[in-house]
């Protein structure tokens, strides 16, 4: 039987080589059609021609999808591995020169692209999800509906290489074209009380970091530190692709930031990850910061002496264990909780546009809170926030003050460095200037107050009042009566509750 069959199958080798597979009986597997690549430019070119007509678009994609089906491949099911989709088994050559004919037109009619990105998306199936992804990488980063799409699609897909394209291709022309809102989006992925969402965070940097015409890597360093930090054993293959993408971009920065988390970080599972996934590092990587990964004994680890207090505290005596302490003594034990003292020299507060840290605010504020930083700036905006920078370092738990046009610095810091920020306070901030006003604004999740007059004749006070809502979660806003000098307002105001 075998001997019969495989002459048979020899037979049918030789008839296909000369008349084709359609006179060949011999049960065999149909396979997928070899691809003619200009036979594809043509489809792909005729599929691009519906781009308009979302029917059309997608009645003849399915067709498109269906020829170049590798039956090979396809399973009962049909189904992407690892993943919940359908598939077609379609190589990604096809949807490649399928995206190389629609780029242009949809770059040039973004509405449309969002119409027929819905379709695709809707329709389910693994590779027109592919195609979703790429166009929402097509439309205008300002454009205002891009983002509901992506963080909406990032929540319901489970297919590995979906996601990936929606954190990396739909992201495409927000990472060139603008770069600080991008990190912006990223930050809210990287948000310490969003731990779920760190994984995306991660994904959506690795082709900014890769990409060789990106050279301010000192912002991206800023926002990943906390991450690796925390070092989280769920996120260690996550963790491995950053340090390699890093180290390959600037390995001297990329040295310095692991140095430095390892050396000051209190938490134990920081070294405990690196020692996992050092293995994988380049050998340059691994020598440089082996010894700081070694198990430190027990021994080695500081203790912190107890704080002396001073007060009318009755130490409890040994006792036999059959004698009771006497109430009065559990009672003078039992004194409330003191209040931590504030770190003054986290405080800062950035004045206006033509004051000066002499200014009434600034004076009063180093009177009443000692060690408090009232620095001077001047300038224009790009020129006080490099002045700024340094100031503030790497360093977090910053409580931030700013007045008019030092509001709009603090701000802009705050959603540029929200993990360096514990909380933020502005006096009638000038937010409705540049670059603020037009920036693409997602919100942070730092504790805002704002103070803002009735009879401000400098800073409007609706037009702020709307941005601030856009721009941060928890956001109080008072509304007093004063001008724009808060004068009246700020000698009643109870500074030491605002920043508690």
């Amino acid at each position: 039987m075998r001997q019969a069959f495989q002459a048979q199958s020899i037979f049918c080798k030789s008839v296909l080589i000369i008349v084709g597979a359609e006179h060949c009986s011999a049960p065999t597997t149909q396979p997928m059609p070899a691809i003619d690549l200009a036979r594809l430019r043509k489809q792909a070119n005729r599929l691009a021609d519906f781009f308009f007509l979302p029917e059309e678009f997608m009645k003849h994609l399915s067709e498109m999808l269906e020829f170049y089906v590798n039956h090979t491949l396809r399973t009962v099911e049909n189904v992407a591995p690892g993943s919940n989709l359908k598939t077609y088994r379609t190589p990604p050559a096809v949807i490649t020169q399928i995206e190389n004919e629609v780029r242009s037109v949809a770059e040039a009619n973004p509405e449309f692209a969002l119409e027929l990105a819905d379709k695709l998306w809707d329709d389910g199936a693994l590779e027109t999800r592919l195609l979703a992804a790429f166009l929402l990488g097509r439309i205008p980063p300002l454009e205002e509906r891009l983002l509901p799409r992506l963080t909406a699609w990032s929540q319901q897909v489970r297919d590995p290489s979906v996601r990936s394209a929606l954190l990396s291709s739909s992201l495409t022309r927000m990472r060139k074209e603008t770069p600080a809102e991008f990190l912006s989006l990223v930050r809210e992925y990287l948000h310490p009380a969003r731990m779920n969402t760190w994984s995306n965070g991660i994904q959506a940097l690795l082709p900014m970091i890769a990409d060789s015409s990106y050279d301010n890597l000192p912002p991206i360093l800023d926002i990943v530190e906390p991450i690796i930090e925390k070092a989280p054993a769920a996120l260690q293959n996550e963790l491995t692709d950053l340090i390699i993408t890093l180290y390959r971009a600037s390995a001297s920065e990329t040295i310095f930031m692991l140095k430095h988390v390892l050396s000051n970080t209190d938490n134990p599972m920081t070294a405990v990850t690196m020692r996992r996934i050092v293995t994988s590092f380049p050998p340059a990587l691994q020598r440089e910061i082996y010894d700081l990964l070694r198990p430190r004994p027990s021994s080695a680890i500081p203790v912190e002496p107890e704080e002396e207090v001073i007060d009318d505290f009755i130490e409890e005596p040994t006792l036999p264990r059959t004698v009771e302490i006497p109430a009065e003594i559990k009672l003078r034990k039992k004194r409330a909780p003191r209040k931590p003292k504030m770190d003054n020299s986290r405080i800062i507060y950035l004045h206006g546009l033509e004051s000066t840290s002499q200014s009434g605010k600034a004076r009063q504020f180093a009177e009443k809170f000692p060690g408090m930083l009232t620095p001077d700036f001047a300038g224009s905006f790009e020129e006080r926030m490099k002045q700024l920078k340094p100031i503030l370092g790497r360093k977090k738990n910053w409580t931030i003050i700013g007045s008019s046009f030092g509001g709009l610095m603090g701000a802009t810091f705050t959603l540029d460095h929200p993990t360096q920020v514990r909380k933020l306070i502005l006096l009638a901030p000038a937010l409705m200037l540049e670059p603020f006003a037009s920036r693409l604004l997602t919100p942070v999740s730092v504790p805002t107050i704002i103070v803002h007059g009735t009879e401000d004749d400098v800073v409007p006070l609706e037009p702020v009042r709307e941005l601030a809502k856009q721009a941060f979660t928890y956001l109080t806003y008072y509304v007093v009566e004063d001008g724009h000098r808060l004068q009246k307002a700020f000698t009643e105001l109870n500074w030491e509750d605002l920043l508690a």
